[in-house]
């Protein structure tokens, strides 16, 4: 029996989309169209078991994989390359524990917005995202206030914490206030911004429930977005497992950004401090969200519970769900 077609990648690779899959047999038919619902009429067979290459078009692409056993399989490139931000990405394409899968092009993720170019502007203007929030501190946006198209509405929901803020926990550092910072102490911020800000998170739920197609961003995009991304994949029903991929791939992202890292990796250095005791501090490591996911169910239950705690009433956590997922066509 032939496995059913998973963890399809789409990646771009200089003027063609590098497009692998695990499983799908023989008869897999490959078509590229710019709408996540409608394959088109331009299909390819694959260059090879689980693989093809195409050409790259210049607007948001969708890559459909047709199984005549299974239907299509939709996937795009989750992260897109942006002039400002380095970790611009979709929230779509991640399959549920009941067999659907988020819904390409409604919710998007990304690191500061401060530096996005004219050609940035034509690209969000492309993904018709109506509403940014931006999740940085008062002093975060009064420094690097966001760019953004004239049309897009922006909502600052300030969800500051001591995981997030790099210079606010660099002083208590310096102060000896703070000997090291690994997954656990990550894992415990978190768990804070939960608590915390449940008007903030609440807030952008209605937003997803009202079917706005929504940006969320903090400065470097992992840990005030993480906690946020987390919450939604979790209420859409994603697994555990391809949350935390959502997770972790921060780091790859972030690793081309890392002026502000070694800046603060210097300054503790400096001061006489080793900076691998703040590792966690540097990247998205995986057990600091596996800890948050567990500490979530242990106070609240499931993410059901936890954003019916924050104001979300059944009926808008079921909206939210009906516009963060989709079934692939058959």
């Amino acid at each position: 029996m032939t496995d059913p077609i998973s963890h399809v990648n789409v990646v771009s690779d200089g003027d063609d989309l590098l497009v692998t899959w695990r499983g799908g047999s023989d008869d897999v038919s490959v078509f590229l169209s710019d709408d996540p619902l409608d394959a088109g009429t331009q299909v390819q067979p694959p260059d090879s078991a689980g693989g093809v290459r195409l050409p790259n078009p210049s607007g948001r692409a969708y890559v459909h994989l047709f199984e005549p056993t299974q239907g299509f399989i939709v996937g795009a490139e989750r992260r897109i390359a942006m002039d400002g931000p380095s970790n611009f990405r979709d929230l779509g394409g991640y399959p549920t524990l009941d067999g659907e899968w988020t819904r390409w092009g409604q919710v998007f993720r990304s690191d500061g917005l401060h530096a996005l170019s004219d050609r940035d502007h034509e690209l969000i203007g492309e993904l018709a995202i109506t509403t940014v929030f931006d999740l940085r501190s008062d002093g975060e946006v009064e420094q690097a206030p966001d760019r953004l198209p004239a049309d897009v509405r922006h909502v600052h929901l300030p969800m500051s914490s001591d995981v997030a803020q790099g210079r606010s926990m660099l002083e208590r550092i310096l102060d000896g206030d703070l000997p090291k910072f690994d997954e656990d102490d990550m894992a415990a911020g978190y768990l804070r911004m939960l608590e915390g800000f449940p008007d903030f998170l609440s807030e952008m739920l209605h937003a997803v429930a009202d079917g706005e197609r929504v940006l969320f961003h903090c400065t470097a995009g992992k840990d005030r977005t993480g906690i946020t991304a987390m919450t939604m994949l979790g209420l859409a029903g994603v697994a555990d497992s391809y949350i935390l991929d959502d997770y972790e791939v921060s780091a790859h992202y972030r690793a081309h950004s890392a002026e502000g890292t070694n800046w603060f990796a210097d300054r503790i250095r400096e001061a006489g401090y080793d900076p691998d005791d703040y590792h966690a501090m540097w990247g998205s490591p995986r057990p600091a969200m596996r800890k948050t996911l567990e500490g979530l169910r242990r106070k609240w239950g499931d993410h059901g519970d936890y954003v019916r705690s924050i104001g979300v009433s059944d009926d808008a956590a079921g909206r939210v769900r009906a516009n963060l997922r989709f079934t692939n066509p058959s």
